[in-house]
């Protein structure tokens, strides 16, 4: 943690409980909006491929013809 950090902390707790929550909740929800901020770029920069059973037939029907198999042994 930084010094300035440190300050910052030990002149919040010098506060009312009240204004400490109140600092809290909106030092919580800008760390939660940069956490989606990089998620969101993250996910801009990836090449997502979805997988769709319309394109794959063969797989499809393989995983058909397991699934059908595995409930007949009572494993689904």
């Amino acid at each position: 943690m930084t010094e300035l950090l440190r300050f910052v902390f030990a002149e919040i707790e010098k506060l009312p409980e009240e204004k400490q929550d109140a600092i809290a909740s909106r030092l919580l929800a800008e760390l939660k909006q940069e956490s989606e901020k990089l998620l969101l770029e993250q996910l801009a920069s990836t090449e997502a491929v979805v997988w769709s059973p319309y394109d794959a037939h063969e797989a499809a029907q393989t995983l058909s013809e397991l699934l059908t198999a595995a409930k007949q042994e009572g494993n689904a």
